[in-house]
């Protein structure tokens, strides 16, 4: 069993995981998943063998899902800052008996029993005989993830003990993980980059990771002031959050978080384009460029940039070892240009929970179709968008989103924006640009005008308009379907 057996190799006494609670070695942890376990093998049905827990960034939240693990179970990870609705939907998606929760999130395990006739089970203060470890199928089933949301419904993507695997291992050599390693967590264990790309390569690798329950800009900074972290993982508008943090802050603030930031080895970025302001500001900064990833839940992380290579913020980098990218055309063909990016490997999720015609869909040929719109550039992968929304056909020309998006961050007066396509009698689609301000006083007809001299006429956008905040995802995408529905508000202003 990947990770399970692993983690008997690691020394028992060395630290695996620190919470508010405090330090939590290997040995500990293992014991609890092992006692956890035992209990909820009498009550593991073969034919519901989903089991949900409530995955806080903590030590129990680790010991919940090793324990599943061992029960033989398929874990359903449920993120604390979801509200209770987004938990009861999937529970009841994948029709889960079971969830374990963590003492202090009693009250809210009661409510979903209550709703969903659902049983529940504290992680913790269970006596019972340890159980050993055994032998699993890799082509079982381990977990399943949901996708971020931003196709209209959330998606039950499962993947199997061998993906997962897969998936950690790769990522162990790009990213050159070892037990000296130690990463800041900032991110939801529920979703496939805080779950495989921080806890389980920790694990993995014999490493420890800090758990923080909440982002919060001034507390990530003061542990990275620590110099004691080597690994750093997040989503751009972390990074942006942090960097005003830093531009606000004192002189003395800022060398010591400059000394925290420079301590990385690694500071790693994706799950959204990295905006090119934020690329410069970091690296300025940590005196290191970020290195971009790409991922889905579905096939895990896919593309990477090389530690000891060249890190373009526009571009995604290469394939990790033992995944085979491709790009292919509007029928299915393979082109050298632009293209959708298609991936096979071992890391492949095995369908997506309940959804028979959406699994056949999803492929082409062996090929799992992303649905992003991409290009090779100098070695480098370069992402053009999705193809659904952020390909905008425009008076027959095909025009990439996110291209415009980084240009409009360059402008100092915009602190972010995002551009999308509108039903258009006369072009087809005409492209919006939503702009949220670094201050009100900004004049959107001169921006455009600033624009002129930076892309091509058939490029600029017809429709401009100022919000507050862009929606977001949990794991701070864009939302732009639920963009279109802002737009769509009849008190909408634009300038046309």
């Amino acid at each position: 069993m990947p990770f399970l057996s692993q983690l008997i190799g690691h020394p028992a006494e060395s630290v695996a995981v620190i919470d508010e609670t405090g330090e939590h070695t290997y040995g500990e942890l293992l014991e609890q998943a092992r006692a956890l376990s035992s209990v909820l093998k009498q009550e593991v049905d073969a034919d519901h063998p989903f089991i949900a827990f409530l995955a806080g960034r903590d030590a129990v939240s680790v010991v919940s899902l090793l324990a599943i693990w061992l029960a033989e179970g398929i874990a359903l990870p449920l993120d604390p800052l979801m509200p209770v609705p987004e938990w009861e939907w999937r529970i009841r998606d994948v029709d889960a008996r079971y969830l374990v929760y963590a003492p202090d999130s009693e009250g809210d395990a009661h409510y979903l029993m209550q709703r969903c006739g659902i049983k529940i089970l504290k992680a913790t203060g269970h006596e019972a005989a340890p159980s050993g470890l055994m032998a699993l199928d890799q082509q079982k089933e381990a977990v399943v993830i949901y996708t971020s949301g931003t196709s209209r419904y959330p998606r039950g993507v499962v993947h199997t003990f061998g993906s997962v695997e897969a998936q950690v291992k790769t990522l162990c050599q790009a990213w050159q993980w070892s037990p000296e390693d130690r990463l800041l967590h900032v991110l939801p264990i529920a979703h496939i980059h805080g779950l495989v790309c921080g806890l389980l390569c920790t694990l993995a690798a014999g490493a420890s990771c800090l758990l923080m329950p909440a982002f919060k800009t001034e507390k990530v900074w003061e542990q990275l002031a620590s110099r004691r972290f080597t690994l750093f993982t997040a989503v751009p508008t972390i990074y942006r959050y942090m960097l005003d943090a830093w531009d606000k802050s004192s002189e003395a603030q800022q060398q010591s978080w400059q000394d925290g930031a420079r301590t990385l080895r690694l500071a790693i970025v994706g799950s959204s384009p990295l905006p090119p302001s934020v690329h410069s500001q970091w690296l300025e900064l940590a005196d290191k460029p970020l290195l971009t990833r790409y991922g889905l839940t579905e096939a895990g992380m896919v593309l990477s940039q090389q530690e000891h290579g060249e890190r373009r913020p526009e571009c995604l980098g290469s394939p990790l070892p033992g995944v085979s990218v491709r790009l292919v055309d509007e029928s299915g063909n393979e082109v050298n240009d632009v293209g959708e990016l298609e991936v096979r490997s071992p890391q492949m999720f095995k369908g997506y929970h309940g959804k028979t015609d959406l699994n056949q869909q999803a492929f082409n040929d062996g090929w799992f179709r992303t649905g992003d719109m991409a290009m090779l550039d100098h070695g480098q992968y370069r992402l053009l968008g999705k193809r659904s929304i952020d390909i905008i056909k425009t008076g027959g020309y095909r025009v990439s989103a996110l291209e415009i998006e980084a240009k409009l961050d360059a402008h100092p007066g915009i602190r972010e924006c995002a551009i999308l396509g509108t039903p258009c009698d006369r072009l087809g689609e005409a492209i919006c640009a939503c702009v949220v301000p670094v201050s009100r006083h900004i004049n959107l007809r001169e921006i455009r005008e600033w624009l002129c001299t930076e892309v091509a006429s058939y490029k600029l956008p017809t429709k401009m308009t100022l919000l507050e905040q862009l929606p977001r995802t949990p794991l701070g995408k864009v939302d732009k379907q639920g963009l279109k529905r802002v737009l769509s508000s009849p008190t909408q202003q634009f300038i046309t």
